[in-house]
């Protein structure tokens, strides 16, 4: 990606989100069109990007005992102890999988939050993981390993050759733009075997306008 396309596609943008002259302060995502695999065994992308520069305020819940309810206190947007878990039913377990962000739980009852919440959070890529974090012990970190997250953003290709994520808003410093830019396309670029031949088209878009080219 040349460093002066992205530049002038960032003014670009911002100029497009000024003609709509909307009152709130718009973001400006990153559209990344990826060419389609072409068989089976080319693995598609799905990872999680830690941004040098925060976007949004991230959402979070975590599935806990007893034994971690008190450290757990104020450190996540919601709690759900194990002991509740019998209280969700089908629509409330949907409706708790698409309000929040990230998904933590406590390892010990792994087995009991699969079962229940399993299906909804793997179908949104939600379900806690180690490999972000997400799966807690009382020794953890907590408010280190939501902080964290705050700065993560998932990227995927699993469903389909787009990608689509926030890298800022109009009023969001340029250099703070770029910065997050890189870092997922040196993410998407880096999880193909063909690199960059494997990306068709880059664009940045405000919430209201139209597309801009990179």
């Amino acid at each position: 990606m040349d460093a002066q396309n992205l530049e002038n596609a960032i003014k670009a943008v911002k100029k497009e989100a000024e003609k709509s002259k909307k009152k709130f302060n718009q973001s400006i995502d990153l559209v990344i069109i990826t060419k389609p695999r072409r068989a089976k065994s080319e693995e598609a992308i799905d990872t999680v990007v830690y941004l040098p520069n925060k976007v949004r305020d991230v959402k979070t819940c975590a599935f806990v005992d007893k034994d971690m309810s008190t450290q757990s206190q104020g450190v996540f947007s919601r709690l759900v102890l194990k002991d509740d878990f019998a209280k969700f039913d089908k629509k409330s377990t949907r409706k708790l999988s698409k309000e929040y962000d990230y998904f933590f739980a406590e390892a010990t009852i792994m087995a009991p939050v699969a079962a229940k919440f399993g299906k909804q959070l793997s179908a949104l890529s939600k379900m806690p993981n180690p490999k972000t974090g997400t799966v807690i012990t009382p020794a953890s970190n907590l408010k280190a390993a939501v902080e964290k997250l705050q700065f993560a953003t998932k990227i995927t290709t699993k469903k389909n050759n787009a990608i689509l994520v926030k890298v800022g808003d109009e009023k969001m410093e340029d250099s703070k733009i770029v910065g997050n830019v890189t870092a997922i396309y040196s993410s998407v670029r880096a999880g193909f075997v063909n690199g960059e031949a494997s990306i068709k088209h880059v664009y940045l878009k405000p919430t209201m306008g139209k597309p801009v080219a990179v």
